[in-house]
């Protein structure tokens, strides 16, 4: 019995942390801090895009930012009309859909792409701007 709870609380730890890792941390070798995003924003041929719902584009948003749904159907089509030699900062809610859409993109062809570490949330909290 005793050994039956060990080995419950160690597959636990390891949901949790597989959790963590893969869907709440945003974590992504694209990752850069809000200052870096907002200075690259300003850069000629920059697209910054909001890849959250459009009901969540929406709300609070980067100025100039183009709405582009990972959760969407036709996200893979529209990401192929986009072009290559852009740079693109991606965002979302916390960083984590962002990043599978920067990992996307890297495997469709993309070469300058970043991800808002801690997505719109974590750019709120540092200060940064947002619109309506």
């Amino acid at each position: 019995m005793k050994n039956n709870l060990i080995w419950i609380a160690v597959l636990a730890v390891a949901v949790i942390f597989f959790i963590y890792k893969f869907f709440l941390s945003g974590s992504s070798e694209f990752n850069i801090e809000p200052e870096k995003f907002s200075e690259l924003a300003k850069e000629k041929d920059v697209v910054v895009l909001d890849v959250r719902s459009a009901f969540e584009y929406g709300g609070d948003k980067i100025a100039g930012a183009q709405n582009i749904s990972y959760s969407a159907a036709d996200f893979k089509e529209r990401i192929g009309k986009l072009d290559k030699e852009k740079t693109y900062l991606v965002y979302c809610a916390t960083g984590s859909r962002s990043a599978g859409a920067c990992s996307y993109l890297k495997s469709a062809g993309f070469t300058h792409i970043y991800n808002l570490k801690g997505g719109i949330e974590h750019w709120k909290s540092t200060g940064m701007p947002v619109i309506r």
